[in-house]
């Protein structure tokens, strides 16, 4: 899947290198390093399969990551960003355990962990089914549901914009709507996020969820619109930068 940004990345010139997660080694790029930065470190930025927190501190036991630990599950996690863009998204709690939910006037509820959904079975639409949901998904003690209101989006609606340092990139030269864009300034100072936004059956922009831009992947995107307008946004940012 990564295979074609690498390519990419080494027929137009950017450092990559390889890491080997199973083995603990790295393949760094060599880095030019100019006389009046020589005592800094080059900073990777990485781009592959998504990563426990565990398996991320692992990575940056082995590289100098741009996207530090914290600043990773800060995008990769909803808890580290539903709260900022609250305003701009769908309501939605945290639940560590089964919780009454208002199905009411055929209300329903999309269920995700804290980074992705469970496929299929995301959509709640009783009690009975939310009582289940925790033995039916195996969910260990003290695992964290993302219960988000169901609201229908209008069909293909769905954009995924990649944000470098706080300027948003849609693919084709798209823009961020106006509406959210004050979702970028909430979610300031992160290097490298995606942002997917959509618009609902009545009209309205919203947010439909916030990811690490290191782990996510292009959608509508094509690699080569990707790298020159987004991995080398990102090298102008960082300093010896290395992907």
């Amino acid at each position: 899947m990564w295979a074609p940004e690498y390519e990419w990345a080494q027929a137009h010139g950017l450092p990559i290198g390889l890491v080997d997660m199973d083995n603990n080694r790295a393949w760094a790029p060599a880095l030019a390093t100019a006389p009046s930065a020589a005592a800094q470190p080059a900073r990777a930025l990485y781009r592959g399969w998504m990563l426990t927190a565990a398996e991320y501190d692992r990575l940056a036991q082995l590289l100098p990551l741009a996207v530090s630990l914290a600043e990773y599950l800060s995008s990769h996690q909803a808890t580290g960003w539903y709260e900022a863009v609250a305003t701009h998204t769908f309501p939605s709690r945290f639940l560590t355990e089964p919780t009454e939910l208002d199905f009411t006037n055929g209300r329903r509820y999309f269920v995700k962990s804290l980074v992705k959904s469970f496929g299929q079975d995301s959509v709640l639409t009783g009690h009975q089914q939310l009582a289940s949901f925790w033995q039916q998904q195996e969910l260990l003690d003290g695992a964290t549901l993302f219960v988000r209101d169901f609201v229908d989006l209008k069909p293909a609606s769905e954009r995924r914009f990649f944000v470098v340092r706080g300027q948003a990139m849609g693919a084709n030269g798209a823009v961020l709507p106006e509406a959210l864009q004050a979702s970028i300034a909430a979610l300031q100072p992160r290097l490298f996020y995606s942002l997917d936004v959509a618009e609902t059956l009545t009209g309205q922009l919203v947010v439909v969820e916030v990811g690490d831009g290191q782990v996510s992947d292009l959608k509508e995107w094509s690699v080569a619109e990707f790298g020159s307008r987004v991995l080398r946004a990102l090298a102008g940012k960082l300093t010896h930068a290395a992907v």
